[in-house]
């Protein structure tokens, strides 16, 4: 199944000092009788949490330690958005984190109090970061044109307003995609909703 799965990769990463990753894809399977079950929550979710800090257990003969393996993970749920309603329904948060899988593999939360989210990381020793612009007001506009100006590193702005953004940036190594177009152009290849 997927939890041992998840926590067969966590102990080999503990044996080695590997580096190894794993996504892990689960259904609820709730039914009818049973509308609340959720096996990737309930079972999944609570071995790998164990694996990762460690846990006691108790036999006839006393409690037994089991060592921390280490590592993370992240639990995260989907849900299917038609794509004639993706303007309406789509929330910033769940733009944020596709972002994030996409372009770095990795993700943080979703700050509603910051004017943008931005992320920097690396790949093939080359520094990259993406930024989410929820809108294009004058006090977000200039927080993206603080962020943007020293940065030499190639920049993906992701944008509701594109062209507002792109105004306001002038640099090369900068990229604007439309949101949530880019979303569906991405996911949306042959799909029928």
């Amino acid at each position: 199944g997927s939890g041992t799965t998840g926590h067969a990769v966590l102990a080999l990463n503990d044996a080695d000092n590997g580096n190894r990753r794993f996504i892990l894809v689960s259904s609820t399977e709730a039914t009818t009788q049973e509308p609340n079950k959720n096996i990737c929550r309930d079972v999944a979710q609570k071995r790998l949490t164990a694996a990762i800090e460690g846990y006691s257990y108790t036999t006839k003969n006393g409690k037994k330690d089991v060592a921390s393996l280490g590592g993370d993970f992240a639990y995260c749920r989907t849900r299917r958005i038609p794509t004639h309603t993706v303007f309406n329904t789509i929330q910033h948060e769940q733009i944020w984190t596709a972002l994030q899988l996409i372009n770095t593999q990795t993700f943080g939360h979703y700050d509603a109090t910051a004017p943008l989210q931005q992320m920097d990381y690396e790949k093939n020793g080359i520094a990259h970061g993406i930024i989410y612009l929820p809108n294009a007001s004058d006090s977000t506009l200039q927080a993206l044109q603080n962020i943007i100006q020293d940065d030499a590193k190639t920049v993906i702005v992701y944008a509701w307003q594109p062209a507002m953004a792109q105004q306001v940036l002038n640099n090369p190594s900068i990229t604007v995609e439309p949101i949530p177009q880019y979303l569906v152009a991405l996911f949306n290849a042959g799909a029928r909703n």
